[in-house]
């Protein structure tokens, strides 16, 4: 009974989280809490329906499901159990319904094979809404008890998605009437525009094949009897228009994309033919009004006459003419409740206050399915994986990060890779060809492959038709949109311009969203790294920087000096001053060496200035962050992670591309190992900072941001700009503020209570359940000894490491001196290299730097090879570290070493291209 009572209160909070717009949603919840409850496996839910006057079964499953939901019951009867327990809200149990029921109920059970019944009232602040049913088996008293509870609790949200969804159905019906009236309006003037025109009307497609929208003539009796054909039948040969046009409404004779003349409807295959002869019609002008991607028909406009012989090339024109003005009257006049509409329910959502991009998505969806009136869908939102751009609806584990619902149609959304027509078929999906090339699609049936090249992965046999729309927030597709739909043709222009209408109003919105979530979570990574403090430390300064040494404290000092100036300058940044930009912008350079702590330096440094920013600018918000390291780039890549890029502007991008000086405007940017940057980047990097203009690469316009720039290397920039390799006016830029974070052997002093602090946080991030957060293992006195004369190679890190092998091989609750010596000792052990792999790592280096120098490829490492000089393991280790350096395809490792040109499209460069990949493969083998 716990894990049933789980089970339903994850179902209630379910349906608690539902807005108005997830009818289908809810009662499907609701189904299911009370299938959980009663075991029963076949249920109906009516709900009251005064669009038809009657309880309308809203939800049906088990046997019969489809057809039971065509029925209805009168809401007041003294015929039917149903209507009986709508009006007293008393339970009723129906035991063979067929021999004992209501006159209404033992027609319906014999129908549907029902034996037995629980039929149960819903009610929503004490006034019926609807009823439950439970077909097939008897349900206890304890069972009753515990579902009138339930559907208790989900009365008002079920009533509340109800009057919303009967509202729409409502509102549809108006734009029909509205339709109708245009429609009946246009097609009273046709008659008076050409001279011996008897009858026009208006056609256009519905599920039974085309119904008459409007029709008209100055014979009221010709009008009526035209009127009582009734639709059109679009199965093959029953009807004129069928020869034309499929039952799907898509034309498939080409002779009706133009205006068709027919002269003599007496030589015709004609739907009843003896009314049309009794109407004595003759001859008969189409003019198709369709959609140009599909051919799907939208109306089809018809001109007849009793007489036989042709119109004019002037009167075809002008029925022409007022063919394309009904098309145009029936879509403005039809669409436009519904596009007040959206706007209206999209205003109202972009005021709620939302927890994040997953919840703000839920309800764009939902409001986008149910306006439409689609039958399911999906938001995927843009992610970048290993340089390449994925549509993404839910993560590896079912987590959904985009948005979906109706989830039992499309159970499992796979990532879609972005892209057009060089995707491979198995690859291509009608959402990444949409966020490929920015323009929204329709495809009226998902059969017809011609409708689409492949670009539909199908999700569920059920769908029919499908719609995808962009979300483009500054000219970069951040989402797509999905709808789906189980009937052939469903979707229309008018439907897309809602869903551009939509995304118009939400892509800023959403755009800011994710950019917020990003700097949250940046921010949250940043803290983790100076939240913890130990309680046996006492030496804490600042943040979590541990402050014994002199030099320690000199740390601490510059940040407390710099902090409030730095802060007031990005204070005016926030006011939009952008007088104070012709100084220049703000800069710091973090001297040390490797594992000293230089990101920490900053972590506590950002930490400061945060607090500053909530304090003088917004109290509920973060200060834009973003870090990078520059020695994981290189080139192009280099300059693009930094000031962005447009689509095409080298091979692989994809699409327009923010730099991270532009993402973190307004705040600060760190960038580590800026003494690897390449001559380009420190180029840009030297006028951005001196007016906080940069350019796209690829792009010709400059962009303004401004920024806190922090660098940090561990190289000797002085010795950089000797070599050349190092802008010397960018160091002297760069090093307005600097500091030197010192080596662990400089501070020896602060060893024991660093040691102590690292040992807690390892030890909370690697304990057992069984043990105790707080049961932390101490360091003997001997062991901090051994630790203060340790000679540090690396440092910080170094540090870490011999604390994790400590705590992971100790021999009790207390670290010893003895665990401390053992762990120094195996990490010793592990740092011996061969000799044979040191001077194969040297020889990789060596080539390299010939290549840098001016050597290329074929020079310095296929001739060699090729004569023995070098062994296969050194061209491996280059191709690694060309990996590195580079990028991770072949195209950027050959460019990288010289083994091709820039331009791939050149005939020779990709020969040369194939020759390169040929010696890897097959000569080298890698």
């Amino acid at each position: 009974m716990a894990v049933i009572n789980e089970q339903l209160t994850r179902i209630s909070d379910k349906i608690a989280s539902f807005g108005k717009e997830n009818l289908d949603e809810t009662l499907h919840m609701v189904s299911e809490g009370v299938r959980l409850i009663s075991s029963v496996e076949r249920v109906r839910i009516y709900l009251e329906d005064l669009t038809r006057g009657a309880l309308s079964c809203a939800f049906a499953c088990g046997d019969f499901a489809d057809d039971i939901r065509e029925e209805t019951f009168p809401i007041i009867s003294s015929e039917a159990a149903v209507s009986l327990t709508f009006v007293n809200q008393k339970v009723a149990r129906l035991n063979r319904p067929t021999e004992t029921g209501l006159p209404l109920d033992r027609e319906f059970s014999a129908r549907f094979e029902i034996e037995a019944s629980a039929i149960l009232p819903i009610a929503s602040e004490g006034k019926s809404i609807g009823v439950a049913c439970l077909d097939g088996m008897e349900v206890t008293g304890e069972q009753i008890a515990i579902l009138s509870h339930f559907l208790a609790k989900s009365g008002e949200r079920l009533d509340q998605a109800r009057k919303y969804h009967q509202q729409l159905l409502l509102a549809r019906r108006v734009e029909l009437y509205k339709r109708r009236e245009a429609a009946g309006f246009m097609v009273r003037s046709a008659v008076r525009l050409v001279d011996g025109l008897t009858l026009a009307s208006v056609l256009v497609p519905n599920r039974e094949g085309m119904e008459v929208l409007a029709s008209h003539a100055e014979d009221p009796e010709l009008k009526i009897a035209y009127d009582s054909v009734g639709s059109i039948g679009l199965k093959q040969g029953t009807s004129l228009v069928s020869r034309y046009v499929n039952e799907n409404g898509i034309i498939v004779d080409e002779q009706l994309l133009k205006p068709l003349y027919v002269p003599d409807l007496c030589d015709e295959t004609i739907q009843r033919r003896a009314l049309t002869e009794e109407m004595a019609l003759r001859s008969l002008y189409m003019v198709p009004r369709f959609e140009p991607n599909t051919h799907r028909i939208i109306c089809l406009i018809n001109y007849f006459t009793r007489q036989r012989g042709s119109f004019t090339e002037f009167e075809r024109g002008l029925l022409q003419t007022h063919a394309e003005m009904v098309e145009r009257v029936i879509n403005e006049v039809g669409g436009e409740h519904l596009e007040i509409k959206v706007l209206s329910e999209i205003s109202d959502l972009l005021q709620e206050r939302n927890e994040g991009l997953h919840q703000f998505l839920t309800k764009v969806l939902s409001k986008a399915t149910e306006l439409i009136g689609a039958d399911t869908g999906s938001i995927a939102i843009v992610e970048e994986r290993e340089g390449e751009k994925w549509l993404v609806v839910e993560d590896e584990e079912g987590n959904i990060v985009g948005a979906k619902n109706k989830e039992w149609i499309k159970k499992k959304i796979p990532h879609f890779k972005i892209g057009g027509p060089e995707l491979p078929v198995e690859e291509r999906s009608l959402t990444g060809y949409v966020a490929w090339s920015k323009k929204p699609q329709i495809i009226g049936q998902v059969s017809d492959a011609g409708q689409h090249q492949g670009f539909h992965r199908s999700m569920s046999e059920l769908i029919k038709s499908e719609m995808a729309v962009p979300v483009v927030s500054d000219d970069q597709v951040i989402a797509v949109i999905c709808l789906n739909s189980l009937q052939e043709g469903y979707f229309t222009e008018e439907h897309k311009r809602i869903l551009q209408i939509i995304d118009r109003l939400t892509s800023r919105h959403i755009s800011d969203i994710q950019r917020i979530e990003r700097l949250q979570n940046e921010v949250t990574k940043l803290q983790s790294d100076i939240a913890y403090k130990d309680p046996k430390v006492s030496s804490y300064r600042l943040g979590n920087i541990i402050g014994n040494s002199r030099k320690a404290q000199e740390i601490v000092e510059f940040i407390n000096t710099v902090s409030v100036p730095l802060a007031n300058r990005i204070a005016l940044w926030s006011r939009n001053i952008l007088q104070e930009a012709t100084i220049g912008l703000p800069s710091i350079l973090v001297l040390g060496p490797t594992g000293a702590g230089k990101e920490f330096f900053f972590n506590n440094l950002y930490n400061k200035l945060n607090e500053l920013y909530r304090k003088e600018v917004n109290p509920d918000g973060e200060l834009p962050v973003k870090k990078t390291n520059i020695a994981a780039y290189s080139g192009e890549l280099t300059y693009s992670e930094l000031f962005g890029h447009t689509k095409g502007a080298f091979t692989g991008a994809y699409s327009d591309r923010k730099g991270i000086i532009e993402e973190a405007g307004g705040g600060v940017v760190f960038l580590d190992e800026i003494g690897d940057a390449d001559p380009k980047t420190q180029v840009q990097l030297l006028r951005f900072l001196d007016n906080g203009g940069f350019v796209r690469l690829g792009e010709n316009r400059e962009r303004i941001s401004r920024v806190l720039l922090v660098a940090a290397t561990n190289k000797d920039l002085r010795r950089e700009i000797s070599l050349g390799n190092f802008r010397e006016d960018l160091y002297h830029r760069l090093t307005e503020l600097s500091v030197v974070v010192p080596s662990l052997n400089e501070r020896r002093e602060d060893i024991p209570d660093l040691a102590t602090h690292f040992l807690g946080k390892l030890y909370r991030t690697y304990r057992g359940r069984e043990e105790g957060r707080d049961e932390l293992p101490a360091l003997s006195q001997d062991a901090k000894d051994a630790l203060v004369g340790h000679n540090y190679q690396g440092n910080i890190r170094e540090l870490r490491s011999i604390l994790l092998r400590a705590l992971f091989f100790r021999s009790g609750k207390v670290v010893t001196g003895a665990d401390i010596k053992r762990a120094i000792r195996d990490g010793s052990r592990d740092q011996v290299v061969p000799a044979a792999e040191r001077l194969a790592d040297e020889v990789a280096a060596g080539i390299l730097g010939a290549i840098a120098a001016g050597q290329d490829f074929w020079e310095a490492v296929y001739e060699p090879f090729s004569q023995s000089k070098i062994s296969r393991d050194v061209v491996c280790l280059v191709i690694e570290k060309s990996r590195v350096q580079a990028g991770k395809t072949m195209p950027e490792i050959a460019r990288h070493l010289k083994a091709v040109g820039a331009n791939l499209e050149d005939e020779e460069e990709r020969k040369r291209f194939f020759r390169f990949k040929n010696f890897l493969y097959k000569t080298v083998r890698i």
